[in-house]
């Protein structure tokens, strides 16, 4: 599937590594009780799993079509990645411990989020969480701008930090929700971005992070998410 990043093992399970052994150290059992306890929570509102799987088509297609509306190449249905394919990166996305979505979901949602949340509001606790995580995209980002230009890329990942805090809080910080979010965006974002044409690339990322600011938006003035946010801290 084009998009797919060529990084290295050890950086894409930093933050799972660090996690793991930060809470050992830290916590002790506990911690890594409680994060292996959040991996296995599933029991939640069902309109979450609809917030999880509908949230990512309707940005990334909102992108597209707003690219096309803009004078874009329509997408090329024809380049449409197949279906034992996209099975198998759903798969690798979800159960892969190396992966993005397992490895940055343990790190970012499981250890570092609630820590912030003691001391932070949720919108600087999901800021803070937003810059790492870009930054974390460097490498990423520069072993393949072609298919992810670095500035709309990079910038589109803190909106998007806002509203995986806002799933993460609603489902009492269950990281097996937070791990589907991650996995299916990837899967939604790869497979679109294999039958739009090179040169649309940059605008659709701007596109997209435009969608991602607006809905980060709407959920800070219209969901109810702080005092369940409150609730997640450690140490608060």
């Amino acid at each position: 599937m084009r998009g797919v990043p060529l990084v290295s093992p050890l950086f894409a399970g930093g933050p799972l590594l660090a996690a793991l052994l930060t809470a050992g150290l830290v916590d002790g059992r506990a911690g890594l009780r409680d994060l292996g306890q959040r991996l296995l929570r599933w029991r939640v509102a069902p309109r979450w799993y609809a917030v999880v799987l509908a949230l990512p088509i309707i940005l990334v297609a909102a992108a597209v079509a707003l690219n096309t509306l803009l004078g874009g190449t329509a997408p090329h249905w024809t380049n449409r990645p197949d279906l034992a394919t996209t099975g198998l990166m759903l798969a690798l996305f979800l159960f892969l411990p190396i992966g993005a979505p397992l490895s940055e979901e343990v790190g970012w949602r499981g250890y570092a989020l609630p820590r912030l949340l003691a001391s932070r509001s949720a919108l600087t606790a999901s800021l803070i969480i937003g810059v790492l995580w870009s930054v974390w995209h460097l490498p990423v980002v520069l072993t393949d701008p072609a298919t992810r230009p670095p500035a709309p890329f990079l910038l589109q990942v803190p909106p998007l930090a806002v509203l995986f805090t806002w799933v993460f809080v609603n489902t009492r910080g269950s990281l097996l929700i937070a791990i589907v979010f991650h996995a299916w965006y990837d899967l939604v974002l790869m497979y679109v971005v294999a039958m739009v044409v090179s040169a649309d690339y940059e605008r659709v990322f701007w596109l997209l992070a435009a969608m991602q600011v607006l809905a980060a938006v709407v959920v800070l003035l219209v969901a109810r998410w702080r005092p369940a946010s409150r609730a997640l801290a450690v140490g608060a």
